[in-house]
């Protein structure tokens, strides 16, 4: 559980220096730019998405118990 919250975080971190880097800088109209972005935007996504997931499940189960 704890290795997803670092990675969530991680992916946040991603997400926002890719969007950052979108849109503060000329980067986006070089093709190392364009990969740099999208790779980091896309990675931040991939990293993000099984923290909530999980949260959703351990949720599911503590309803269950107290059921």
């Amino acid at each position: 559980m704890k290795m997803l919250k670092i990675v969530h975080w991680l992916g946040c971190f991603m997400l926002l220096c890719g969007s950052t880097v979108y849109l503060l800088t000329d980067w986006s109209l070089e093709l190392q730019g364009m990969l740099l972005i999208a790779t980091s935007i896309g990675l931040g996504l991939v990293f993000m998405s099984p923290y909530p997931v999980v949260l959703v499940i351990e949720w599911m189960k503590r309803q269950q118990e107290l059921n």
